[in-house]
């Protein structure tokens, strides 16, 4: 994967329609090409295996069928997948949660409700760019 912004690749899952195009667009706008959208965290998961792989997946924490944490998981346990950036979004930052996510290998977090400068502050320091 290469680390030339213009040429990233992104995955959006989240269960909100709204806010999955709303976090596209903004991904789209800050140059991430392409960028997919699905709904739930099998969804993701097959995206994940027909793409051969994103260089950031931001998903929603609660999501029914399966969560952020259990796509996060998932994917850290997938040898093909498991350096993924990747960044979660919850509405409920609780201590377990943030250190939950932390030890399962999160990227980054983004706390809902959140801006276009939030979410492109975020990116930047996942990928370690000032």
């Amino acid at each position: 994967m290469t680390h030339d912004a213009s040429a990233k690749s992104a995955l959006v899952v989240d269960d909100l329609s709204v806010m999955r195009q709303s976090v596209a667009n903004l991904l789209r706008n800050q140059g991430f090409s392409p960028v997919d959208e699905v709904s739930s965290g099998p969804e993701a998961l097959k995206q994940m295996a027909a793409a051969g792989g994103y260089d950031l997946v931001i998903s929603d924490w609660n999501m029914d069928e399966m969560t952020g944490l259990e796509v996060l998981t998932t994917l850290r346990g997938d040898e093909h997948f498991a350096e993924v950036s990747f960044i979660l979004m919850t509405a409920e930052p609780t201590p377990e949660k943030q250190a939950a996510a932390e030890a399962a290998g999160v990227s980054g977090f983004l706390i809902k409700p959140f801006t276009a400068s939030d979410l492109k502050t975020e990116i930047a320091r996942v990928f370690g760019v000032t």
